[in-house]
């Protein structure tokens, strides 16, 4: 049951959300250019629930959610123009302008290459969502270990406190400390830590951090740097 809730169920909604998106660029382009679609399938099998719309598509869940498919009206492999005119023949006028195998080259390409392309659109949102929300490094500036005799020992800065702040710039993730350190360009840097709830505000000369840094103050088991 755990490797069920844990693994399976994730990886298959995972991979439906996939499908979806994939077959959707190929529907979407199908009915902007006036191909008919009797079929969009989530899984492959037994249907197990599904709906028609009002152009007659048929949208639907089957029994096994390992892929999925867009079916054309009157879907069926074209190697020649006999065959074409074949085909034809068996439909109304009406219902000939339906067929994929009738839509310019250009237009089937985009219809064909729409599904791919769904899915890179996909990766794209997802990385970039992935980077706004979950790939920066959120981990709070808390002192671990302020050296004895120290810059930051001297000016009163003690453990367990929570850098805010440096040079008036928000600190929101232990990279930050050292980058703001570096950029700044001022005989002394003011840095602002909460303690106990309390705001406190303390002044460093450039000149010691310069040679003493790396001994000053040890964030999370990384040298402040």
């Amino acid at each position: 049951m755990e490797i069920l809730i844990s693994f399976i169920l994730p990886f298959v909604l995972l991979l439906t959300v996939v499908v979806f998106i994939h077959e959707y660029g190929h529907y979407y382009f199908a009915k902007k250019y006036g191909v008919g679609v009797t079929d969009f399938s989530i899984g492959f099998g037994k249907e197990l629930f599904g709906f028609n719309d009002k152009s007659g598509t048929r949208w639907k869940f089957c029994a096994v959610p390992l892929g999925g498919y867009v079916k054309f009206f009157g879907d069926r492999n074209v190697f020649s123009q006999a065959e074409q005119d074949e085909l034809l023949k068996e439909y109304r006028k009406e219902d000939q302008k339906k067929l994929f195998v009738v839509k310019p080259i250009y237009q089937r390409s985009l219809i064909v290459a729409a599904g791919p392309f769904a899915n890179f659109v996909l990766a794209i949102l997802i990385f970039a969502f992935i980077y706004m929300f979950a790939g920066k490094d959120f981990t709070p500036a808390q002192i671990q270990d302020v050296q004895k005799d120290s810059p930051a020992f001297v000016v009163g800065i003690k453990n367990g406190d929570i850098i805010s702040s440096i040079d008036n710039n928000k600190v929101n993730s232990i990279t930050q400390v050292s980058t703001f350190i570096n950029a700044s360009t001022n005989d002394q840097i003011s840095i602002e830590v909460l303690r106990n709830d309390k705001t406190l505000f303390f002044q460093l000369y450039r000149n010691h951090l310069k040679e003493k840094i790396r001994l000053v103050i040890k964030l999370i088991g990384r040298l402040l740097v």
